[in-house]
């Protein structure tokens, strides 16, 4: 049976779609945070949060006992401590942090947004206890509630969280200019643009976080890309795969259902879900996390090592050849006659 597409945070596990603003949003301060992902929406596997705040806000310095945390910060200046180590990120940024790693945020722009992936720990619960129910998606004007030290506590005997109790001192910390993907699990930062860029055709595929980063539970892709055509409808086995549209308009198919993809809008498609999609806009970006971290190999076959930051006038051959030939050892069932619609 062919899981239909729903509208709205799911209670189980299925493909869904939420629109830019929508989910389960909570407040405290001058922030607040859009559940957009859950762990009864993916089954357990991973949550996804959107932040959004004003000038001045923060979270205490925490870790995680089990998840993995990545941030990208997609609007504002944000300041992150991570491993006693301070940093700006900007649009872009991107921020990998393993399990026992500590970290916390101070908004310095006066309008932040970050998006936050947590992966195999139990995380959502703990805005339900520091916040409040909110039925808005940008943040107040004024704060309407605010946490207190007791709150912190409740939360982390629910959540897969610890807070610590030294302050963080904030300011003067560096913009990000790593370029470098670690080749272990380790927490870093990585400049916008930066990550293992490849090439397919005239889509830039940059891997932020690979298996060796996250013991092989998830991958985090950048794609951008020009207006083109539809790539094949296809489907995984055994692993789930989410979209996030940053910038530009995406057309998607899940089973057989055709949806426009705008700035921030999420699709999650897990296992078995018939996908495919298409660029729409002269420029697009979407970032997708892909668990477990098992596709990399995908990536690394049908494209190419690249050393522009920007995808090429000209397309670049697109190597399905390689792809078929090991197509046993990749976790892709093509469809042979796609029914997607050409407009």
């Amino acid at each position: 049976m062919v899981n239909k597409l729903k509208r709205g945070l799911p209670e189980t596990r299925m493909p869904y779609l939420l629109r830019n603003g929508e989910g389960r949003h909570y407040t405290f301060g001058k922030q607040t945070i859009s559940v957009i992902a859950d762990s009864n929406s993916t089954g357990g596997e991973f949550e996804v949060f959107h932040i959004i705040g004003g000038k001045g806000e923060e979270f205490p310095i925490h870790h995680h006992i089990q998840a993995y945390e990545s941030i990208m910060v997609l609007e504002g200046r944000v300041e992150l401590h991570i491993d006693d180590t301070y940093y700006v990120l900007t649009r872009g940024d991107y921020a990998h942090i393993p399990p026992g790693t500590k970290h916390g945020y101070r908004m310095n722009g006066h309008r932040n947004r970050i998006l936050s992936y947590n992966v195999k720990g139990l995380v959502s619960p703990m805005y339900a206890v520091l916040g409040e129910s909110y039925s808005h998606s940008h943040f107040p004007v004024e704060s309407l509630h605010q946490w207190v030290s007791e709150d912190l506590i409740n939360a982390a005997e629910v959540t897969d969280v610890c807070f610590a109790t030294e302050p963080a001192e904030w300011g003067n910390a560096p913009y990000v200019e790593e370029e470098l993907l670690p080749e272990e699990v380790v927490p870093y930062v990585l400049e916008y643009g930066e990550g293992e860029r490849l090439l397919t055709g005239d889509q830039l595929h940059r891997i932020l976080a690979s298996q060796k980063n996250s013991n092989g539970a998830y991958i985090v892709v950048s794609t951008e890309g020009p207006k083109g055509e539809p790539i094949v409808e296809h489907y995984h086995e055994k692993h789930v795969e989410t979209f996030y549209c940053v910038q530009g308009q995406m057309t998607m198919w899940a089973n057989g259902e055709e949806i426009r993809l705008h700035e921030g809008d999420f699709l999650h498609v897990p296992e078995g879900t018939l996908h495919a999609y298409r660029l729409d806009a002269p420029y697009n970006r979407f970032v997708g996390l892909l668990a477990s971290g098992l596709f990399e190999p995908f990536f690394r076959t049908l494209g190419e090592p690249y050393e522009h930051f920007t995808f090429p006038n000209q397309p670049s051959p697109i190597r399905m050849d390689r792809v078929m030939v090991n197509l046993h050892e990749l976790d892709l069932k093509v469809v042979a006659k796609s029914p997607l619609k050409q407009d």
